[in-house]
């Protein structure tokens, strides 16, 4: 590698700044060799030519960094620096992406087109959403999709399905970010903060100027708590979760200068000023706990982002980045020059940034790992909603409730809103009525098998929570799938999970290869159901899936299957292997 190159030179300054005591601990061994300072030259782990300029920050995770770039093209590239898909948008985009646990990529062009490119560069699906993203979309815990849209938000399934929208009624100040109950925090022009639930459910807070900065705080499931920081020092906290937070925020200890950028680790805030430092504030009280110096300097005009998790606190920027500790002192610090964008820091220790001269660069800077809970595809969510489990619906006590005319208009109900996308804050309710229904195929006070619903609504209810779209659904539909004894309803369940998307655990594939490979399975529509639903999966999923989908597929295209089930399992193996 040629770091020497007047390429090099140009586009990158590679000087990092070590603690000593850390350097060998956090330095992969070779990048500081014995004896050398606390400052060296650092060469890159590697570098790949782009074709065109990096828009906005890369999406780590996967296995893979993905930048989206100025010609529209979305390229993933390995941690080696191979270049494992690209993918074109034909058209201009925002700069904007964002990537899911299921390695699914959303981007956005510029003429309202939403696009979902799944972890191996195949589009999944693109939907209108009128006007283009004004925001990064944020991800809920079940892959439902949160997409700022001018002053609306769109609440999306992970295969695009409308669940529902808000018109926030101004204009978007600062976009949505996470609230830590599987919901967003906004801010809007005319001084508004918004709380909006995973269903719609919306809490408003007026302030008396639009902040500079907001951060939610609190462990996974107990958020509603968020400090508010102005652009003259002022702070403010509120607390969604108490009775009486609409009589206005609790003024906190004024900044000592004016916020830049916050990242929150439990009740924790790491927080960016304007003059370079970085503070961590005791989230309850605004008391500082510790100030240090970063790279960050007023003169640049730069906007930082900050990530804070159990490794420590991480300033990113388009001049470079900075690695502290929890408590403050710092580990690392690499200044750079010509990047196009604010860089990214992987769970591996590898820092990813797109520089003016249309080349990634990369950066071995630690040698930890975070060591997180992991699904099949990646890192698991911070938690769920509950759905896959609900409580038992409002009509669970109804004596009537299998009568089929009242069956009958309530699906028909449950349909309309499905489709019309106003779902919101009835769908606990909805899911719990579906799952009770697409259930009742055994009637527990009999010997034998006995419907307490007739076929045609079990199969009706099992089409709607496909179209809810939830990947916590998947573990009941499997469940119908292995259990129920008509075939129809297995059939509907297994295309249900297609439909879904997403098999977070592998249970579903699971189920389709231990039903197709018993011994004298011959229900022709069931097998063409698992060929679909295997198919969507594996092209949702990429690689993690696909080993036990071939399987499947392999298995159904053996000699003793049926010919239209050999063709149509044929036929789905060629197109994974496209």
């Amino acid at each position: 590698m040629d770091t020497g190159s007047p390429l090099h030179r140009t586009a990158w300054s590679g000087t990092l700044r070590v603690l000593p005591v850390l350097a060998a601990l956090l330095i992969p061994r070779g990048l500081i060799p014995p004896g050398l300072s606390a400052q060296t030259e650092v060469p890159p782990l590697w570098r790949m030519a782009l074709g065109g300029a990096v828009i906005s920050p890369p999406a780590v995770q996967a296995g893979a960094a993905v930048v989206l770039m100025d010609s529209g093209n979305l390229k993933a590239l390995s941690v080696l620096g191979t270049t494992l898909w690209t993918y074109s948008a034909q058209g201009r985009v925002t700069p904007y992406l964002s990537r899911s646990s299921e390695g699914i990529s959303y981007i956005s062009r510029t003429n309202g087109l939403f696009i979902a490119v799944n972890r191996v560069g195949r589009e999944l699906w693109r939907r209108d959403l009128g006007a283009p993203l004004s925001g990064p979309v944020v991800l809920g815990w079940d892959g439902r999709i949160f997409a700022p849209v001018g002053n609306r938000i769109f609440c999306l399934t992970i295969s695009g399905r409308l669940l529902w929208q808000r018109n926030l009624g101004a204009a978007i100040a600062l976009t949505p970010i996470p609230d830590h109950d599987g919901g967003i925090m906004l801010v809007l022009a005319n001084a508004v903060l918004l709380r909006i639930g995973p269903f719609g459910q919306t809490r408003t807070l007026y302030l008396s100027a639009v902040p500079r900065v907001i951060a939610p705080m609190g462990p996974s499931g107990e958020g509603g708590r968020v400090l508010i920081f102005y652009h003259n020092g002022g702070v403010e906290f509120t607390d969604f979760r108490s009775p009486d937070f609409d009589r206005g925020p609790l003024p906190l200890p004024r900044l000592e200068g004016s916020p830049l950028a916050a990242a929150t680790r439990g009740l924790r805030v790491a927080l960016m000023l304007e003059d370079g430092r970085l503070l961590e504030l005791q989230g309850l009280n605004g008391e500082t706990l510790w100030s240090a110096d970063s790279q960050i300097r007023p003169e640049t005009g730069e906007q930082p982002a900050l990530l804070y998790d159990e490794r420590g606190v991480y300033v990113l920027s388009t001049s470079g980045a900075s690695g502290f500790t929890a408590d403050g002192r710092l580990i690392w610090q690499l200044n750079i020059k010509g990047a196009a964008s604010v860089p990214s820091f992987g769970d591996d220790g590898i820092l990813y940034s797109g520089g003016e001269d249309w080349i990634l660069y990369a950066f071995k800077l630690e040698d930890r790992v975070r060591h997180l809970p992991q699904s099949v595809y990646g890192p698991q969510p911070e938690g769920d909603y509950g759905i896959g489990t609900p409580p038992p619906s409002s009509w669970s006590g109804n004596p009537m409730r299998w009568e089929e005319s009242l069956v009958q208009r309530q699906l028909e109900t449950i349909k309309q809103d499905l489709t019309e996308g106003r779902v919101a804050s009835q769908e606990p309710e909805y899911i719990a009525y579906l799952m009770e229904i697409a259930g009742a195929g055994q009637n527990p006070d009999l010997s034998h098998y006995s419907p307490l619903v007739s076929m045609k609504y079990r199969v009706a209810s099992l089409e709607l929570l496909a179209r809810i779209g939830s990947r916590e659904l998947v573990p009941f539909l499997a469940r119908i799938f292995r259990e129920d004894p008509d075939p129809v309803v297995k059939r509907s369940a297994a295309l249900a999970i297609g439909a879904i998307g997403a098999d977070k655990d592998g249970a579903a594939l699971q189920a389709f290869y231990d039903i197709v490979a018993s011994p004298g399975f011959r229900e022709e529509q069931v097998m063409s159901a698992v060929i679909v639903a295997t198919s969507t999966l594996c092209h949702y999923s990429g690689p993690p899936l696909s080993d036990t989908g071939i399987r499947i597929l392999s298995n159904l295209n053996s000699p003793n299957r049926p010919n239209y089930i050999r063709n149509l399992a044929k036929q789905e193996l060629e197109n994974l292997g496209k």
